[in-house]
């Protein structure tokens, strides 16, 4: 007998214990009483059945409601078959539950995901100690979560690679060899040993940029005039008209003044009308030429200088980059992402691509 104690046959009339036949029913009289009842789960035609206690996981109805191991709880992660389903746990992914990773209760971190059954960093918080912490095959600078985050002392990642984020403490931080204003991810960075702002990096070299607070900034023993970076920059405090000129002199065009306009005007390093505004700087200048040669390789832009041709392989407005390095760490910039470029090849031939995230034509 299956999962039913012997009851009476369909007329009524008892039957020996030993029996083993099923006995169909239609109400619990035809059971014929002794504590038997008719279990039927769904109405209709059922089985006599006398209860055994409360359900057991056996593969018997032993309560006698019609239906066999029910009302076992919800599985749960414990070794056990809880639902009484003929499986173990199998409600939990022990591969990718961060709650059980691995083995069941083993929670992860609230900043970490369960990976191939291990614990791992939601995302790149560690990006200098070469893993890839959070399993997207991606590692330390290589990774998006990185960008702008410290690499080491000096180092920051910036896209998608090492970057020089220390411009005055003569190291090479980044480890390519390069220290300081000589590397081009010192673009445009602060160079004062102090920490001032009379320094800047530019051309891979330090430039003077603070020409009137009478000290060496750049560490090139010439100050203020005498030093050729400050050829047509300011040199009285502020407010003035005043530049260095040729023979280091600090004057304001010899005393006369010219409209700041036109194309050669907005581009001569010379502020001709005397208002402390040099070329780009001049509403007037706005969209006119800044390129040495007059061309439209570099283009005064709402009061600065902007990079117009990004495949011709040369530093037009005079930052310190040229073409695709002319790009911001977020892809933005003069030469952005996808902008048309060129390079030499290894065998210096000059081939058309497209500016990358590295700041490089490919």
């Amino acid at each position: 007998m299956v999962g039913f104690t012997v009851a009476t046959a369909a007329i009524g009339c008892r039957v020996a214990l030993g029996d083993d036949k099923l006995y169909s029913c239609a109400t619990t009289a035809d059971c014929g009483g002794d504590g038997f009842v008719c279990a039927a789960p769904a109405g209709g035609a059922g089985r006599c059945c006398k209860s055994t206690g409360s359900e057991k996981c056996n593969g018997l109805d032993d309560d006698c409601n019609g239906l066999i191991d029910d009302g076992f709880p919800a599985e749960l992660c414990n070794g056990l078959d809880d639902n009484c389903d003929g499986k173990i746990d199998e409600a939990f992914n022990l591969v990718s539950d961060a709650l059980h990773c691995g083995q069941c209760g083993a929670a992860c971190a609230a900043d970490s995901i369960c990976v191939a059954s291990v614990c791992k960093i939601a995302n790149e918080a560690i990006c200098t100690d070469g893993l890839d912490n959070d399993a997207d095959a991606k590692t330390d600078c290589a990774d998006p979560d990185c960008n702008l985050k410290s690499c080491g002392t000096g180092c920051a990642c910036r896209a998608g690679r090492k970057a020089e984020g220390n411009c005055t403490n003569a190291a090479d931080d980044d480890g390519d060899a390069k220290v300081d204003c000589a590397d081009e991810d010192c673009a445009g960075a602060g160079c004062a040993a102090d920490g001032g702002t009379g320094c800047t990096c530019g051309g891979l070299a330090k430039k003077e940029t603070d020409c009137r607070d009478t000290f060496d900034n750049d560490l090139d023993t010439a100050v203020d005039c005498a030093d050729p970076d400050c050829l047509a920059q300011l040199c009285q405090p502020a407010p003035s008209t005043f530049r260095c000129g040729a023979g280091n002199a600090c004057a304001c065009n010899d005393g006369g003044t010219t409209a700041e306009t036109g194309a050669l005007l907005c581009r001569d390093r010379v502020d001709n009308d005397c208002d402390g505004l040099l070329d780009c700087a001049e509403a007037d200048c706005n969209f006119l030429s800044c390129s040495p040669d007059g061309g439209f390789g570099c283009r005064c832009l709402f009061g600065g200088r902007s990079e117009v041709d990004c495949a011709d392989r040369k530093d037009n407005d005079e930052d310190g980059v040229s073409d695709c390095g002319d790009a911001q760490p977020d892809g933005g910039g003069d030469c952005p992402i996808s902008t048309a470029c060129t390079y030499l090849n290894s065998g210096g031939v000059v081939k058309a691509g497209s500016c990358a995230a590295d700041r490089t034509c490919k």
